[in-house]
């Protein structure tokens, strides 16, 4: 029997990156199985597909998802390995930016976790800021994160290259993220909070006076005087536009601030609104 392109892809992709053995196959340290075995697993599964079937059906996707070596009639998944295997044959100097595409619900972990391989063998990277929106696209509103790869790269860190310009390596620290144009200070925040109190001096009729003490600053925009501070009883964040200037604020307007409910919601409806704007897609 023929078999659908869509099953017979999802079965050999499961093969080359998850469950070798589920089919037999004797991969080598590299990922390589023998055509031969891949058309002799089908066919035991009654899926009848020759060569140039398979050939026909890799070049269909918009994305590679196989590499096959002729001269040796070999094939392996390009990326997405669960299965531990070794790259050493497409190791490359990256370039000095990659990024990685991932949803608003998933920048809060990412922020304190790093970027972790889950259940892959690899972090996965796009060359492009289109690409990233793209991945990050089919997990809900998209966020960019933008690495620098100079510094992984004098720290140790070594870079692979598929063949269709995804980029894999080990996870990444929260050190080497960025999250434009706003970035972490939790690390420096006494700054930002002094100059908060100061702006808002004496002035007990502003609403945010009574929490001064109990809030910390968090993240800061590198495109404006933008700077995110959250209360550390209720979780509330407050964007707040610090002027430095040393003249009496206006209690109703000066400093700027917008309130979120939480630190989820700004990342949601603040930092996805930056981004909007500062990468140019709205």
């Amino acid at each position: 029997m023929k078999a659908p392109s869509k099953q017979t892809s999802k079965l050999i992709s499961y093969w080359l990156r998850h469950n070798p053995e589920d089919a037999g196959f004797t991969m080598d340290e590299f990922g390589w199985i023998s055509i031969e075995q891949l058309l002799q697993a089908l066919h035991c599964r009654n899926l009848e597909i020759e060569l140039q079937d398979l050939l026909l059906l890799n070049n269909s996707f918009d994305k590679v998802r196989w590499e096959v070596d002729a001269s040796s009639n070999r094939i392996r998944a390009t990326h997405g390995h669960s299965v531990a295997v070794t790259l050493e044959d497409k190791i490359k100097h990256p370039p000095e930016i990659l990024y990685h595409g991932t949803s608003v619900r998933s920048v809060l972990k990412i922020s304190e976790q790093g970027l972790l391989s889950m259940n892959r063998q690899f972090v996965h990277l796009s060359e492009t800021e289109e690409t990233a929106i793209s991945v990050g696209k089919r997990h809900g509103k998209p966020i960019i994160i933008e690495i620098e790869t100079e510094y992984l790269v004098k720290n140790g860190w070594v870079f692979f290259q598929t063949s269709d310009n995804v980029w894999l390596t080990t996870p990444i620290p929260t050190q080497y993220l960025r999250f434009r144009p706003w970035f972490s200070i939790e690390n420096i925040d006494s700054h930002f909070i002094n100059e908060l109190k100061r702006e808002i001096g004496n002035r007990r009729l502003h609403f945010l006076y009574q929490h001064l003490n109990n809030l910390k600053a968090i993240w800061k925009s590198s495109a404006s005087d933008d700077t995110l501070f959250q209360d550390q009883e209720t979780g509330i964040c407050y964007m707040v536009h610090l002027t430095y200037t040393k003249r009496e604020q206006d209690v109703d307007r000066w400093p700027n601030i917008e309130k979120y409910k939480s630190i989820e919601e700004w990342i949601e409806k603040g930092l996805w609104n930056d981004q909007q704007s500062f990468y140019g897609l709205k």
